[in-house]
């Protein structure tokens, strides 16, 4: 019979077995290698999505999250296997990517994809659209302090993934609405194999991004042998268990942009948004005109 954690202990709610806190123990390290590190609230977090995808619930925990002593606790049972870092905290101004990271990250970027198709490099990355349009220059008589023009816009906005792969082929997008429910007529008139699903914030939260890896990603690249390698940003939310797992399954391998990157780095972001985001703002412009 399994033994049970030291959360046994008078007072403290038993949440884990062993086996599971070894699950998230390797979940923390596999993240930390590929340069995407925890804090107490990722730890917590995560184990509150792993409790709910278990269907159970801590009743001493507030809407099913550890507490920080839960996490203090946990870290000093693991203290062989984890420890908590202070990290340093810089200037914005010394935050920019050094010419010495852009160069390493691409040396290994080439090691990685090595021997590699590129029909099997991909690349993903995830934008926001509004119903606003935006600026835009217009004509006033000159003087006039507050250039202002009449134009409905609720400032709705939703987030669409987009994936592609070095060979030139896109994979069908993913959007996400920020609402409670998603409605029939949200789903209508989009692009071919197009996903959609909807989140409090109208961002990708890990149950989005596990949802389009599972239904989107891995259709698309399973019918293909050898290793696959997906290039992307280094959000920790992103990387469930479950994405985890089957990348592991069916060798797939992340490449995560060093931090504070994706304005030079992310091919998606550099090369594909902004004409993306202007033929948005036309459609949206000409969409308000005619109303």
């Amino acid at each position: 019979m399994e033994s049970e954690n030291i959360t046994k202990l008078p007072g403290r709610p038993v949440v884990l077995m062993e086996r599971e806190e070894q699950s998230i123990i390797q979940h923390i390290k596999t993240l930390s290698q590929w340069g995407i590190p925890f804090d107490t609230l990722d730890l917590r977090i995560l184990v509150r999505t792993y409790l709910e995808k278990q269907g159970r619930t801590v009743a001493q925990f507030a809407s099913n999250l550890p507490s920080k002593e839960w996490a203090r606790n946990f870290l000093q049972r693991h203290r062989n296997e984890l420890a908590l870092r202070t990290c340093q905290n810089i200037k914005r101004s010394r935050a920019g990517v050094s010419a010495h990271e852009v160069k390493e990250y691409f040396d290994n970027l080439k090691e990685t994809l090595a021997d590699i198709p590129p029909e099997l490099i991909y690349n993903y990355d995830e934008t926001n659209l509004s119903d606003n349009p935006g600026t835009k220059k217009c004509i006033f008589k000159r003087g006039v302090k507050y250039p202002e023009r009449v134009k409905d816009s609720t400032k709705t906005a939703i987030s669409v993934m987009f994936c592609g792969n070095a060979a030139g082929q896109v994979l069908p997008c993913y959007i996400v609405y920020k609402a409670e429910n998603l409605w029939s007529t949200w789903t209508e008139g989009g692009p071919k194999g197009t996903r959609y699903n909807r989140s409090r914030s109208g961002w990708f939260d890990a149950t989005c991004f596990t949802d389009w890896f599972e239904t989107i990603f891995l259709p698309s690249v399973e019918k293909h042998s050898g290793k696959k390698i997906i290039i992307g940003d280094n959000l920790s939310s992103h990387f469930t268990d479950t994405v985890l797992q089957k990348a592991s399954a069916k060798d797939v391998a992340f490449v995560c942009l060093p931090p504070n990157s994706t304005h030079l780095l992310q091919p998606l972001d550099v090369a594909f948004y902004g004409p993306l985001k202007r033929s948005w703002r036309k459609v949206i412009e000409d969409w308000k005109t005619k109303q």
